[in-house]
């Protein structure tokens, strides 16, 4: 029997652990960034918290799509469960690829236990959780029928994301890029998923040798951009309220470029420090305040990263 799920989606809310508890119901689980810590099981309510941002090695943890296959196939839903049927309010704050399939592993939690290597949804799984820990850079080939299925399971997010629609959504539209992502990931598992062409490119604005201030063009634009020497890199995206929404990354915690020194500059220039909204991420991605984005502009944000570096 699948469990009965329910999505509350809450754009750019992020809380921490006990405030989660507190607020939140008997049953509930928060995905990948909607609360602040690392991940986390409280089983007096039972509440649990699947992430890979705060607080973790990013490259030794799961993406949250990750977590959740392994907390299903090894017995969530035996706590989870309410006169003997799977029951859990799920709570998230963006609707993007690791969101979407952590959602669609807990609503079809019956299926979990007959995956196998070869399927292309344990293949959709893998190339995600790689893509994800790594800030999108992990070295794919995108002629592949796998990536081409997966550059089709996530269009209706990289759409979003690319027009610039993403930071202006509301609950009801990310719930529906979620619910469209969802159905697509059941199609994949049919037989059914369509191909689409993996691109990527990146335009370069400003940076250093050590690293890149970028547009993106595509979803396999950091995948380009690591192909060709480059570890760390700025991402910008303007949004239609004037304000930008800026990406910082390393491909791994074995670049020299210090992530946590340089958010907490770019906090105290944006006068961000004490607000839940703010600059900030794991040890290899992480970004702008999600809600407001930056008011700095990117001349701004280079200085401030130049700064920090030359600080040591």
């Amino acid at each position: 029997m699948r469990p009965d799920i329910t999505l509350h989606v809450e754009p750019g809310i992020v809380k921490n652990w006990d405030e989660f508890r507190q607020q939140s119901p008997p049953f509930s689980m928060a995905l990948d960034g909607y609360v602040d810590a690392p991940p986390s099981f409280d089983a007096a309510g039972p509440h649990a918290n699947f992430d890979h941002h705060f607080g973790v090695n990013r490259l030794a943890t799961r993406s949250t799509s990750g977590q959740v296959l392994v907390a299903v196939s090894l017995g969530l839903f035996d706590t989870f469960q309410r006169d003997g049927r799977g029951i859990a309010n799920v709570y998230v704050n963006d609707c993007d690829h690791d969101v979407s399939l952590a959602y669609w592993l807990l609503c079809n939690a019956d299926l979990v236990s007959g995956f196998r290597i070869e399927m292309d949804i344990v293949k959709l799984i893998i190339g995600e959780d790689f893509l994800d820990t790594t800030a999108g850079a992990y070295p794919v080939d995108i002629h592949r029928p796998a990536v081409r299925k997966l550059v089709w399971v996530f269009e209706a997010y990289s759409d979003a994301r690319a027009t610039g629609r993403l930071s202006q959504m509301g609950a009801g539209e990310m719930q529906a890029v979620i619910e469209e992502t969802a159905r697509r990931i059941t199609c994949l598992t049919r037989g059914d998923a369509e191909e689409r062409d993996a691109f990527g490119d990146y335009t370069q604005i400003r940076g250093s040798a050590k690293w890149k201030m970028i547009r993106e063009e595509g979803a396999f634009a950091r995948t380009k951009l690591f192909s060709e020497g480059t570890r760390a890199f700025v991402s910008v995206r303007d949004r239609p309220d004037g304000r930008i929404d800026f990406s910082i990354g390393r491909m791994s915690p074995f670049v020299d470029f210090p992530l946590d020194r340089i958010f907490r500059q770019l906090n105290a220039a944006e006068g961000t420090a004490d607000s839940s909204d703010r600059w900030g991420g794991s040890d290899t991605i992480g970004g702008s305040p999600r809600r407001a984005g930056s008011r700095l502009s990117p001349a701004e944000v280079e200085r401030l990263i130049e700064s920090v570096i030359r600080s040591g």
